[in-house]
């Protein structure tokens, strides 16, 4: 993997390497027979307080040949030609983590926030929230409680991270021109 670097724009500090850097995919075969982790990336999960992080680069690419075949319909309905699939977050049985036993859903979001904006400092204590990044770049911020450290983590496309009910966190775009865009599921602990 290379490393990140750096130049400035117009006063802002931003990645040259435009593309974040991802390991070619696994044939479904592989990953689907492999040694049973519960963690689905084989990869240690970045966990500090609430939140765990997942960037990019250890998020497990697999490919499917076709994607979720069937060979009982017609020839047009059947599937075809290579599909990549990440899988970001599971509790589908042969994948399941143990990180989302007993939530139900809440909701589906799509977020965009422009340049500059940021969301207040929150806490939920009755639900978790996937944040998945799209497009742009920015930061999470989060701590424990308040007046504890505050911990910063960038966020890329393609990184994933789970903020657990009860921690204090925050989203900012650091942009100044370009907007950062996230999917964010609510998950409602029960």
């Amino acid at each position: 993997m290379k490393n990140d670097e750096w130049r400035m724009e117009n006063g802002e500090q931003k990645m040259t390497n435009d593309k974040t850097w991802e390991a070619e995919p696994v044939p479904a075969e592989e990953f689907h027979t492999s040694d049973a982790w519960a963690n689905i990336n084989r990869a240690p999960y970045d966990e500090v307080s609430g939140v765990i992080y997942k960037r990019a680069a250890s998020v497990k690419r697999v490919r499917y040949e076709p994607a979720e075949p069937a060979p009982e319909m017609p020839e047009p309905w059947q599937g075809a030609g290579t599909t990549v699939v990440r899988w970001l977050f599971s509790e589908q049985a042969g994948t399941e983590e143990g990180l989302l036993q007993g939530a139900t859903f809440e909701f589906l979001h799509d977020v965009i926030l422009a340049p500059g904006a940021s969301t207040g400092m929150q806490v939920h204590a009755d639900r978790d929230e996937i944040y998945y990044v799209i497009a742009g770049q920015g930061q999470l911020r989060h701590s424990s409680t308040p007046g504890s450290p505050v911990v910063v983590r960038p966020l890329r496309p393609g990184d994933a991270v789970l903020v657990r009910g009860g921690e204090y966190h925050s989203v900012a775009n650091l942009s100044a021109a370009e907007e950062l865009r996230l999917i964010v599921l609510g998950l409602r602990k029960t």
